[in-house]
């Protein structure tokens, strides 16, 4: 029986502790004890939901070439990820977790080392990628599924097969509750942390007289839950795929306006299945129109919630 699970989510950018908290809170609910690390922008999204942590060394990976990756890796990232690795490992050991849920490849490394089960979590496959990107995560794949228990991928399409070694599941959202009830707007715009031109983004829909909101506002409040405001939007904006996530799950259609390259791969497979309530948008006049092409339908998407699916496969039930 699996009693304690560790999540130890990556650093870089808030979207992976985003898509963490959905299934911590999931096994939480079942009983489980969650301990949870990673650090970096998300740290405080996973401590206002109740999840103390320690504050990990931050590893940044940049570059939008495999060049580019490897040149960053070798000068600026090696000597951050060493320290973090004996962090990581000093923490899963100190926690003796049964199972370990990551996306943290020195967590991977840590838990092959001790003896502890584990599961990546990824909204990748290799599938979505060009030649380019496909062959490095295709041995990342291969080598993970050497020691891992599986891959479990947050996707879209759920119900497409399952590549080997993956298994599916739907979008990880975080719903819940607030403090005080969110009233009906027109647009939320949710920039993520590498977006741009939102700023234009947003003067294009006041101009068309709309109520824009966005989490970047000085009066926008850190919130544990963001469904509560993707649902009480006529239309969300935004970049990464968490975001989209806590979108489509509240049944909010969404115009995804990609900026990095695997963003950019989801949009455009999203575009490509034509799927309802989802559109894809280049540029800032796309983005606008697709606001208002939504605004004057009745399309929506779909989706429940991946947590409940993705907490019995770690759990076996």
């Amino acid at each position: 029986m699996t009693e304690k699970v560790a999540i130890v989510y990556w650093c870089d950018g808030a979207g992976h502790a985003a898509r963490a908290i959905p299934v911590a809170k999931e096994l939480q609910s079942r009983g489980v004890d969650v301990a949870m690390a990673g650090g970096g922008k998300g740290k405080k999204f996973v401590e206002i939901n109740g999840f103390d942590h320690p504050g990990l060394t931050t590893v940044t990976v940049e570059g939008s070439t495999p060049v580019e990756f490897l040149e960053h890796t070798a000068f600026d990232l090696v000597p951050s990820a060493a320290k973090r690795m004996k962090e990581v490992y000093q923490w899963l050991e100190t926690e003796d977790p049964d199972t370990l849920i990551t996306d943290d490849v020195f967590a991977g490394l840590a838990a092959a080392k001790l003896g502890i089960e584990f599961y990546r979590i990824d909204h990748l496959t290799e599938d979505l990628l060009d030649p380019v990107w496909r062959g490095p995560l295709a041995i990342y794949n291969k080598i993970s599924l050497q020691f891992a228990e599986g891959i479990i991928v947050t996707s879209l399409w759920a119900d497409e097969p399952d590549p080997e070694g993956i298994t599916r599941v739907g979008p990880l959202a975080q719903e819940g509750k607030v403090e005080e009830e969110v009233e009906p707007f027109d647009v939320l715009i949710n920039p993520g942390t590498h977006g741009e031109n939102f700023d234009e983004i947003r003067e294009r829909l006041e101009a068309d007289g709309l109520h824009v909101r966005s989490v970047t506002d000085d009066d926008w409040d850190i919130t544990p839950a963001m469904t509560p405001y993707t649902g009480a939007a006529d239309v969300v904006v935004c970049t990464g795929f968490s975001s989209i996530a806590d979108t489509v799950v509240a049944g909010t259609p969404c115009v995804i306006y990609p900026f990095l390259p695997f963003q950019e791969a989801l949009a455009e497979e999203a575009e490509q299945k034509s799927i309802d309530g989802i559109a894809h948008a280049a540029d800032v006049t796309e983005v606008v129109e697709s606001v208002r092409r939504f605004r004057d339908s009745d399309e929506s998407p779909e989706y429940e919630n991946g947590a409940p699916e993705f907490a019995d496969i770690v759990l076996d039930e």
